[in-house]
């Protein structure tokens, strides 16, 4: 991996495709499930599922829940409606947290798409953001095992916390690595994590297979969010579905800054001053923080260290038996990175 432009969707689309294969019927009846509105049948509410839902989503993080849950399954087993249930649960989770997300940041697009907020306002979309979120208790209600349940209160607890440390680091040029990977488990890979290995402790799956498909899970959604930080400095607006640089024109600094600040050299100081001055959050000063990183190695900094989380991530498979569900999971690790390109 030497560069970092954006592919076309189309093959990205057809690669997708060929992951899901072994989990595909499994996956239709989870995109039935999350539409259906399991609190009341009030249509208004139908209809902003329906929106939420129906945006365009690639649904990775229900592949990684179903793919884990086949990939642990012993022979001659099928995947059961607790299965089913747990992949519905975490993509609820994922999405009622873009729900608010999007009113933190007061976004006005989620790929590409009018977001909840800006259609009809913030607190219609708190709402629904808690609606999806109750819809998740209910679901986790109904699998009713007790190590699931603490699993995923800890991911809650993770997601906030991530955003949490996430704001109170703003314009900071002081975030460390230590706290970014942090930061990346609490908002994206304890979910990750969670998704990966539910499941298989609901096939009373070996201790072993358990483990391995957390680390799996743990390590890709790390490499999951340093793409997505890549992206958000080396995208374009038509392909992130919003504008490039929005994280440091919040003044949010991610890996491909990191690499550069912590050289000692004009180029660190002067995207130090950018950001502690804010004049990173105007669209001259953004251009120029982008400019100072891909002209000092923070693309292919950021690259590399992606890599090396997708690397973990596979060697964590080989614990697992060989199935099709196994190659489709670490074909997903080649997805992820396949946007570094």
């Amino acid at each position: 991996m030497t560069s970092a432009s954006i592919t076309t969707a189309t093959p990205l689309q057809d690669d997708l495709k060929a992951i899901i294969a072994p989990v595909k019927e499994e996956l239709a009846i989870v995109e039935t499930w999350l539409t259906t509105n399991l609190i009341d049948d009030n249509p208004f509410v139908g209809e902003l599922l329906s929106q939420v839902f129906q945006s365009g989503g690639k649904r990775i993080r229900v592949a990684i829940a179903l793919l884990g849950s086949k990939a642990s399954l012993t022979e001659g087993r099928e995947l059961g409606r607790l299965n089913i249930i747990q992949a519905v649960l975490t993509e609820l989770i994922h999405t009622a947290s873009l729900v608010h997300d999007d009113v933190l940041d007061s976004a006005a697009l989620r790929r590409g798409k009018e977001t909840v907020n800006k259609r009809f306002n913030d607190r219609l979309a708190v709402l629904l953001g808690d609606l999806l979120f109750a819809q998740a208790s209910i679901c986790l209600a109904r699998i009713m095992n007790p190590v699931v349940v603490g699993i995923y209160g800890q991911v809650l607890g993770d997601l906030c916390a991530g955003e949490i440390k996430q704001m109170r680091s703003q314009f900071n040029v002081e975030v460390n690595w230590e706290g970014y990977i942090n930061k990346s488990i609490g908002k994206t890979a304890s979910l990750f994590a969670a998704g990966a290995h539910a499941g298989a402790i609901l096939n009373a799956a070996p201790d072993s297979s358990v483990q391995a498909l957390k680390d799996y899970g743990v390590n890709l959604g790390i490499c999951f969010q340093i793409v997505d930080d890549l992206l958000d400095v080396t995208g374009e607006a038509t392909e992130l579905g919003k504008q490039p640089g929005s994280d440091l024109r919040a003044g949010v600094v991610t890996a491909p800054a990191l690499f550069v600040l912590e050289k000692d050299d004009a180029a660190a100081k002067r995207l130090c001053e950018l950001i502690k001055t804010r004049a990173i959050a105007t669209d001259e000063g953004s251009l120029e923080g982008i400019s100072i990183i891909k002209s000092n190695g923070g693309v292919e900094a950021t690259v590399n260290l992606a890599g090396h989380y997708a690397n973990l991530a596979k060697e964590s498979l080989s614990k697992i038996a060989p199935s099709d569900a196994r190659n489709s999971l670490e074909s997903l690790i080649n997805y992820v990175l396949v946007r570094t390109k």
